[in-house]
């Protein structure tokens, strides 16, 4: 049988050799390490899904085509909206789902219709939802509008850098969403600036948005 003074030392030994924390001095150092730690590593982790998401092309057949719109978009949104008018197109010639849905708020969706249209979208094959002009209130229309249909997935079509939010939005709803950023465009490139503000918009939707989000589509 081990003796209590044995049993005492060789607890305090491995205290030591693992470095436990045996006092609340210790309890709150580990404590503020431990969260300092964190806050580096989230930052390192948006960049990464940001720049990862960016890569990806996914052209699984779907549902429906979603062109999210660029209203907030630091700049010009015209050029960024017809990069991914021309992206939508693209992907439905390819087959890829057989409706294009446009979003946004309802200004001038009848141009970018004809848009669609001159690329070879048939006009019957495009719809139009008003939505909000930030990312969760344009899933949650889609969501509500998917799920009224029995849909279940959607092809979204963004910027790059926004795509990994998008697709964390999307999934969060419930949506089957595949992301197909467009290619082309001032919203295509990963500058700097874009990606430094994707990381704050994405690290603040896992800390506030996202506990506040069910799904939608069942």
């Amino acid at each position: 049988m081990t003796s209590p003074s044995f049993a005492s030392a060789r607890t305090a030994g491995i205290a030591t050799v693992v470095g436990f924390p045996r006092t609340a001095r210790g309890l709150a150092t580990a404590g503020t390490t431990a969260m300092a730690s964190l806050m580096l590593l989230l930052p390192i982790g948006a960049v990464l899904q940001i720049v990862l998401g960016a890569q990806m092309d996914d052209r699984t057949p779907t549902q429906a085509i979603v062109v999210l719109d660029p209203s907030r978009y630091w700049g010009n949104a015209g050029p960024a909206l017809g990069a991914r008018l021309d992206h939508a197109a693209e992907l439905y010639r390819e087959g890829v789902a057989p409706v294009v849905i446009i979003t946004g708020p309802r200004r001038d969706t009848a141009r970018q219709q004809a848009v669609l249209v001159a690329k070879g979208v048939p006009s019957q094959d495009v719809a139009t939802f008003p939505t909000g002009g930030d990312t969760v209130g344009t899933f949650q229309v889609l969501a509500t509008v998917m799920n009224d249909l029995g849909w279940s997935s959607a092809t979204v079509v963004t910027d790059p850098a926004h795509a990994a939010r998008a697709e964390a939005t999307a999934s969060a709803l419930g949506i089957d969403a595949h992301m197909s950023p467009a290619d082309a465009g001032p919203g295509s490139a990963l500058t700097s600036e874009y990606v430094g503000r994707e990381s704050l918009a994405l690290m603040r939707f896992y800390v506030q948005t996202r506990w506040s989000l069910n799904p939608v589509v069942h």
